[in-house]
């Protein structure tokens, strides 16, 4: 189970939601990439991240 499956699982869990929130919403964001895309796009994120830290601590390079 997701995290977001188990929020909506929840009884009453719109009232954990900040206003203007919905679930139609959050189940948009949810659904717009599968797990394996999204896992992707961190993999991604993270090289750059590590690339530009690189650049960062070692300027010369």
């Amino acid at each position: 189970m997701t995290p977001y499956e188990k929020l909506v699982s929840l009884p009453g869990a719109d009232g954990f939601l900040k206003p203007g929130v919905t679930f139609e919403q959050l189940g948009a964001v949810a659904h717009a990439a599968t797990d394996l895309e999204a896992a992707g796009e961190v993999q991604r994120a993270r090289k750059e991240l590590f690339r530009l830290v690189g650049m960062a601590m070692n300027p010369a390079a």
